[in-house]
């Protein structure tokens, strides 16, 4: 709970110092918003730090390959990333490069998440044997 009251502090602040600064200093306000979200993914490093342990203890307790499981985590991060980058690109006026970045990050994802459907693929042709 102290984490999210950190995190949202620093968007607060982050927020407000943009919006005061955007009118005489676009290009602080533009300085003053990339350090509060440089801020704000180092605080989320931390708690993601803890979740991944956990998603390796859950892979050994399954037996699941540690590699689809290191795929899953990064198709989640980046679908995390991108929608964060894209909303920050937004949020200074630019909506197409935005909606490219979104699109982009949707590509990745696809070819990042080719081995899972390889092994879906080599798992029911492996059932399929058996019947």
């Amino acid at each position: 709970m102290n984490e999210i009251v950190r995190i949202v502090g620093v968007g607060l602040v982050t927020a407000v110092a943009a919006l005061l600064l955007r009118s005489t200093k676009p290009e602080l306000s533009f300085a003053v918003t990339l350090a509060g979200v440089a801020v704000i993914l180092l605080f989320c490093v931390d708690l993601l730090s803890e979740t991944l342990g956990i998603f390796r203890d859950i892979g050994e307790m399954t037996g699941i390959d540690s590699a689809l499981i290191k795929i899953l985590i990064k198709i989640v991060a980046i679908g995390y990333l991108v929608e964060f980058a894209a909303g920050i690109v937004e949020d200074f006026g630019a909506k197409s490069v935005a909606d490219k970045l979104v699109f982009a990050g949707k590509v990745v994802i696809f070819t990042v998440s080719v081995p899972i459907v390889r092994s879906m693929v080599a798992l029911i042709g492996s059932f399929l044997e058996l019947v």
